[in-house]
């Protein structure tokens, strides 16, 4: 059993780098199409992999308090989120700068696609708020609280079932 701070550097750490990895991938293969594989593989896997990382480190720790398990868990969410965080801002300003004009137009294809009675009027707003959100800051603090909230809620429920187990 190892202290908790090392299991938040390990496993945090370590589901970062291994997104970052799956990002890189994306970008090589060019895989920016929307088909389920890349679906699956760049945006599932990736939650799966903080999921499982939470979990494994609320598992490994000494202390199975629910305090400390949420703190690990936290922990483990914040540096994945930093790190991920970080990166996408390197990945959107420097490696594909056209990135975000790329999904952009995507989404706005597939909003369009499923609904086609929408206005262009409306599809207009839409692309203008999206290119009011493409600010390399916007998008950090974006993916840095939407990770840190999922990891929350990921924290509470695994603490929440080792709590449980722990009682039995």
């Amino acid at each position: 059993m190892r202290n908790a701070r090392s299991i938040m550097l390990f496993y945090g750490i370590l589901s970062g780098i291994i997104s970052i990895g799956l990002t890189l991938l994306q970008y090589f293969t060019n895989s920016y199409n929307g088909s389920p594989l890349s679906v699956i593989l760049f945006g599932v896997i990736p939650i799966f992999l903080l999921v499982f990382s939470v979990f494994m480190g609320i598992y490994q720790s000494k202390n199975r308090s629910f305090r400390q398990m949420m703190k690990i868990g936290l922990g483990i969410s914040i540096l994945f989120a930093i790190i991920t965080g970080i990166f996408w801002i390197f990945m959107i300003k420097y490696i594909y700068p056209e990135l975000l004009d790329i999904l952009n137009q995507i989404q706005l294809e597939a909003f369009s696609k499923n609904n086609p009675d929408i206005s262009i009027q409306e599809l207009e707003n839409m692309k203008v708020s999206m290119e009011e959100n493409k600010s390399a800051w916007v998008q950090f603090n974006s993916s840095v609280m939407r990770n840190i909230l999922f990891g929350l809620i990921i924290s509470l429920l695994g603490s929440s079932f080792f709590k449980i187990i722990q009682r039995k």
